[in-house]
């Protein structure tokens, strides 16, 4: 008789981990917020996205409550591995077939193109993919060839000291490429802003004697102590790293705060500072209507401004979030409209 009630609680036993098992995986794709976590920390932690999830779950902000019920979105239900999937070459010389943990950003660097390029070239309104989504992708795999940027070559005296400008190339990379300032290469070639063109012939030798390329005036130039900031390249430099994780204190395309992004940004084109939101505002002059690269700010967790983005025009501006990283966002949002300070002028 013993031995049967044992039997009968063993059973029981068993059963019931069983059934607490078959529980545990069927609410798998909920998961209720704890101390510290954020849509960026949960999309990055169940391979989805931060757009995927507020999305999923009807959010309109990213603001998330400890305690709070999150739906995971279906392509991600299953459990988050530590382990990081090395995505598979693409299935031709010009897709590539979307892996778990993929962003934008993760297969535009892959593949040596940027995010704009990518959701160009793929009819993308959104930075949103799916896993096993397929892509079409320009350029080379750099997992099995890695490829270095690399200046390039000094023209031979038999190019008559002029250099052919390359896409990505700017004044200060073409300047510390041939030894020069970026002030002598501006003056050798009668240039009054920063702005140069693929494919524009410039000289780099003070001895060159071709023609004096001609260009456009950029408008909306912000002057700095240290030179001038060219808002094209500015933008077209910062909109390379939407999708960038956010990190305190970041300062890297490994990862951004938002004036680290600031920092990274600028100091691509001048020497400068690494100030703080606050030293961004301090050293900055108040604009009425802010123009494109102009510096927009906000209050966001105590007083004075703590939070600071690129303005892009139309109401738009670019910004390292603590729960979307480097992304685009509206004055008009609610959440941001209520927390703006004002625009500046970077000009230290």
């Amino acid at each position: 008789m013993k031995k049967r009630q044992l039997a009968l609680s063993l059973g029981a036993i068993v059963g019931g981990t069983f059934l607490y098992q078959a529980s545990a995986e069927a609410s798998a794709s909920t998961v209720q917020v704890k101390a510290g976590d954020t849509l960026w920390s949960l999309s990055t932690k169940y391979h989805t996205t931060v757009e995927a999830l507020k999305s999923v779950n009807k959010l309109s902000s990213n603001t998330i409550h400890i305690g709070q019920t999150l739906s995971i979105p279906s392509a991600s239900t299953s459990q988050p591995s530590n382990k990081e999937e090395k995505p598979s070459a693409p299935a031709t010389g010009s897709t590539y077939k979307v892996q778990s943990g993929d962003t934008l950003w993760k297969v535009a660097t892959r593949f040596n193109m940027s995010v704009e390029e990518l959701k160009r070239l793929n009819v993308l309104s959104s930075n949103i993919i799916y896993i096993n989504q397929t892509l079409k992708v320009n350029g080379s795999n750099s997992a099995s060839t890695p490829t270095t940027s690399k200046p390039a070559e000094t023209p031979s005296k038999d190019a008559n000291g002029t250099y052919k400008v390359q896409r990505g190339d700017s004044l200060s990379k073409i300047a510390s490429t041939f030894h020069m300032s970026v002030s002598e290469l501006k003056q050798i070639n009668g240039l009054t802003s920063n702005t140069i063109y693929v494919n524009q012939q410039l000289k780099v030798s003070k001895s060159s004697q071709t023609t004096t390329p001609t260009t456009k005036p950029s408008t909306s130039t912000p002057s700095t102590s240290n030179g001038t900031l060219n808002v094209s390249q500015m933008i077209s430099d910062a909109k390379r790293y939407i999708g960038v994780p956010y990190k305190w204190g970041g300062t890297t395309p490994s990862g951004f705060d938002c004036s680290g992004f600031i920092y990274y940004i600028t100091k691509q084109q001048i020497s400068t500072t690494r100030y703080t939101t606050a030293g961004y505002w301090s050293v900055s002059t108040p604009v009425s209507n802010p123009q494109p690269g102009d510096l927009v700010f906000f209050n966001t967790y105590s007083s004075g401004p703590t939070h600071m983005g690129i303005y892009l025009g139309n109401r738009q501006f670019i910004h390292a979030g603590s729960s979307t990283g480097v992304t685009i966002a509206s004055l008009d949002n609610s959440y941001w409209s209520k927390r703006y300070l004002g625009a500046k002028r970077f000009s230290k």
